[in-house]
């Protein structure tokens, strides 16, 4: 698909709305298209439509929409964070702004209604801890995660214990996440003396670790995640068709899986379980093998992520991209399972160029709602990020980035510490 865009200011918003109509094709901006935004003036196929200049996006998806007959869920609504709009919007207003869809409204008010549960304090903090290393690089994932057994995890533990212990944030906390890359790559004596760290610096009201492959993980470092106080872990197959996993670039033993997860639940862990919509050769018929296996194992949560293309992945380089029509069905499906199977969506955000205009919608089912996830959706509370390329954003909106690679890192750590704890305290003096 070729298109032009007189204003450079604009070419976002109109990319936005082809994506949603042409997923599956190129998008080249190109001066001599047939597709022109000019201002004020939208110029397809030799007709003219006019446009006022806020109105831009809501006018060329109607005209896409009468081109192709397709008419997207979410209507032209492409911001990350939809829910956000119900600070300002009534369900209705969001309704008849955006043009969604009614399952979509009613996604919006039970995400709501879940998170209206619990009580939030925007004076307190989060905590986000990164681990960078990944036994292998998945080829949807685009993170500058660090691959292999050559990289020095041991030094990182020991510089982001450092910046744990020097961080200037109260005892008391509200949640720590540790995520990555893979977390629980890092062998058993540096998963101990992390967790020992965190223990001695904080108190908190909930503590996930994500242990998302099972080729990471054994029954010790379950162990050790318990005696450490973690009581939410993520453990996340992305999917239970083992071909299609391995495809992806990933090792993958389902009886293994088994084995851990049913570890896991012995020891009292709460479960979340993430999955991914549009991942190559996954149609909507193999996609239901994974509910045949949730109905077995039941975990707490289970996050269905639809599948965003991102610059640096290798399904990117390679334009790999699932048929509108599987995913579509997928997400149907899905809305069929999670209700026939009592889990209530508590959060929900979306990403650039998601698969089919979707959602990533996070689950649960008898009140275990993470507190993180709906933090960091719905910025609730300052976050500060430890490790490498972790963000800080405070509720006063500053912002933060640890350095992005492991030599830096190491390098700029103690002016990293100096220039968050400045935002820190400037933050509680204010506040």
């Amino acid at each position: 698909m070729k298109f032009y865009v007189a204003n450079p200011k604009k070419r976002k918003q109109v990319y936005d709305i082809l994506n949603i109509f042409y997923d599956h094709d190129e998008l080249i901006f190109d001066d001599k298209a047939g597709l022109r935004i000019e201002e004020g003036k939208i110029i397809l196929k030799d007709k003219n439509f006019s446009y006022k200049d806020d109105q831009l996006k809501e006018k060329l998806y109607q005209i896409l929409t009468h081109l192709t007959g397709y008419q997207s869920p979410w209507g032209y609504l492409t911001g990350s964070k939809p829910s956000k709009l119900l600070q300002k919007m009534s369900l209705e207003e969001i309704k008849k702004k955006y043009l969604l869809s009614d399952e979509k409204i009613k996604l919006l008010a039970e995400v709501k209604s879940e998170q209206d549960k619990l009580a939030f304090d925007r004076k307190a903090f989060s905590v986000y801890i990164n681990i960078p290393f990944c036994p292998t690089r998945c080829h949807y994932c685009s993170y500058p995660t660090l691959v292999g057994k050559r990289n020095d995890k041991k030094a990182y533990i020991d510089s982001l214990i450092y910046e744990i212990k020097n961080i200037d944030l109260p005892r008391k906390i509200d949640a720590i996440y540790v995520g990555g890359g893979t977390p629980s790559y890092i062998d058993h004596e540096d998963l101990a003396r992390l967790l020992v760290a965190i223990n001695e610096k904080f108190t908190y009201e909930e503590f996930t670790f994500e242990a998302g492959r099972e080729d990471s993980l054994d029954f010790d470092k379950l162990q050790i995640l318990k005696e450490g106080k973690v009581d939410r872990i993520s453990l996340n197959p992305q999917s239970f068709n083992e071909e299609i996993v391995r495809k992806a670039g990933r090792n993958y033993d389902y009886e293994h899986f088994e084995e851990i997860y049913l570890r896991a639940r012995q020891l009292g862990f709460i479960i979340n379980t993430d999955f991914i919509v549009g991942l190559m050769g996954e149609g909507s018929e193999l996609f239901e093998k994974n509910f045949t296996v949730l109905k077995k194992l039941k975990p707490d949560n289970i996050t269905f992520h639809a599948l965003a293309m991102k610059v640096g992945s290798k399904y990117f380089e390679e334009n790999k991209r699932a048929k509108r029509s599987d995913s579509l069905e997928i997400s149907r499906k899905i809305r069929s399972f999670v209700k026939e199977n009592s889990y209530k969506a508590y959060y929900l955000y979306r990403q650039k160029n998601i698969v089919s205009n979707l959602e990533n919608v996070g689950y649960q089912k008898a009140n275990t709602s993470q507190r993180y996830n709906i933090i960091i959706n719905e910025e609730l509370e300052s976050i500060i990020g430890l490790g490498m390329n972790a963000n800080s954003k405070l509720m006063n909106a500053k912002k933060f980035r640890n350095s992005r690679n492991l030599r830096d890192y190491f390098l700029r750590l103690e002016e990293e510490i100096r220039a968050k704890n400045t935002l820190i305290n400037e933050y509680n003096k204010n506040n």
